[in-house]
């Protein structure tokens, strides 16, 4: 029973390694489209203008490792067409693939600002080393920064060049930034947070010109004019369907999946970034967690094993010296409650919608996080009453 896997990011990767420590002895392949081996995401933003940051550092596996696992990698290859009733998988350069089980791990692609605004060419995306690669290459010799986008990889590759003395500014359409995934409360602070650190934020400001000044450019917006020397774009993501489309299977924003996450068709699944999981979650979850969860969710279905249960979406992220987590997802329109940590700085904001806990974000707050985790993966009730009491032990509930 071979696997094909396409896509050999922190999903893919994750469903290969546990199809083997389960004993899966059968063929797995996985289907990549970057020339090297990918690396993990999260220092691309967080770590890359550091002294230690190197590729082979991050690697998510080294050859050896595909070699030692019985695992083939082809790199550099796309997919083409799946012809599901053949049960083949046909690439780009010609080569057919049996399979019995197809996965589809394709992950997201970031999203661009329109060729009218800046060319293609002139936007520095960030979604893997050799996006990063070339932001480090574009940053010799500049000083003024411009970030587009006040998301976590905005406000992440924000922080990586303060730290390194260059001058930022982030320009966001919402009212406030993180608007879509997190609590105002939350905005709030890292908003002072990046404020205090020299970044400079526009929100509720939208792009209306952008203008080549020889090496640098010239940005208007509806509200300002200033010079730049590079710009950065962080503004989402879409999640890469189109091989998914073409073959038939239910789609919205993403690949629509069961609990097991598997298509509308027999044996086909997705995970990671391009699945959507409507039952449990109801949104695309873009984060590494998810990945590793839909994986293994995949993994024991194959192996015939009890299906893994159900976990809260939990989320991190490194800002100046700032270690935030959150679990949960945030909604518009919740109520949002503030707790202090025990520990000096440390703080955590727990957000009710309809007076159900949805999520809980924490700063510097190790220990809140943990009670909130094992609050949501315990199903532990909560009120807001217990959270507003600052004298009340959170962990008298998981006890």
């Amino acid at each position: 029973m071979s696997i094909v896997i396409i896509g050999g990011s922190h999903a893919g990767i994750s469903l290969a390694e546990n199809l083997r420590r389960g004993g899966y002895k059968s063929k797995i392949t996985i289907i990549e489209k970057q020339k090297n081996i990918p690396t993990e995401k999260p220092p691309l933003s967080k770590k890359f203008l550091e002294s230690t940051f190197d590729e082979g550092n991050i690697k998510l596996r080294n050859q050896s490792w595909f070699k030692d696992n019985l695992i083939e990698i082809l790199l550099n290859i796309k997919s083409l067409e799946v012809f599901q009733h053949e049960n083949f998988v046909r690439l780009d350069n010609k080569v057919e693939i049996n399979y019995d089980y197809l996965v589809i791990a394709s992950g997201a692609k970031a999203n661009k600002l329109p060729i009218e605004l800046i060319p293609i060419e002139s936007q520095n995306l960030l979604r893997d080393f050799n996006d990063i690669k070339k932001i480090k290459d574009n940053l010799l010799d500049k000083k003024h920064i411009t970030i587009i986008g006040g998301g976590y990889i905005g406000l992440e590759l924000a922080s990586s060049l303060r730290k390194a003395d260059f001058e930022v500014n982030i320009i966001e359409m919402s009212e406030r930034i993180l608007q879509r995934v997190a609590s105002k409360e939350l905005s709030n602070f890292f908003t002072s947070l990046h404020e205090e650190k020299g970044v400079k934020i526009f929100c509720n400001e939208r792009l209306e010109k952008i203008k080549p000044l020889g090496s640098a450019f010239q940005i208007n917006t509806n509200k300002n004019k200033f010079n730049t020397d590079l710009i950065l774009v962080g503004i989402g993501v879409t999640p890469e369907i189109e091989l998914a489309k073409n073959i038939g299977v239910s789609y919205e924003r993403g690949i629509i999946v069961n609990e097991n996450y598997e298509t509308s068709l027999k044996n086909i699944f997705a995970i990671g970034d391009c699945a959507l999981n409507k039952s449990e979650y109801g949104i695309v979850i873009e984060s590494i967690h998810h990945a590793q969860f839909s994986a293994s969710r995949v993994s024991s279905y194959i192996l015939g094993q009890s299906k893994i249960k159900y976990e809260e979406p939990w989320f991190w992220s490194d800002q100046f010296d700032v270690k935030f987590q959150s679990v949960g997802l945030y909604r518009p329109n919740s109520e949002t409650i503030f707790r202090k940590g025990k520990r000096e700085g440390s703080k955590s904001w727990w957000s009710f919608n309809n007076q159900k806990l949805v999520c809980v974000e924490a700063i510097n707050d190790v220990q809140n996080f943990s009670f909130a985790k094992r609050i949501f993966e315990n199903k532990i009730s909560v009120n807001k009453n217990q959270i507003e009491d600052q004298n009340f032990d959170l962990k008298s509930l998981i006890t």
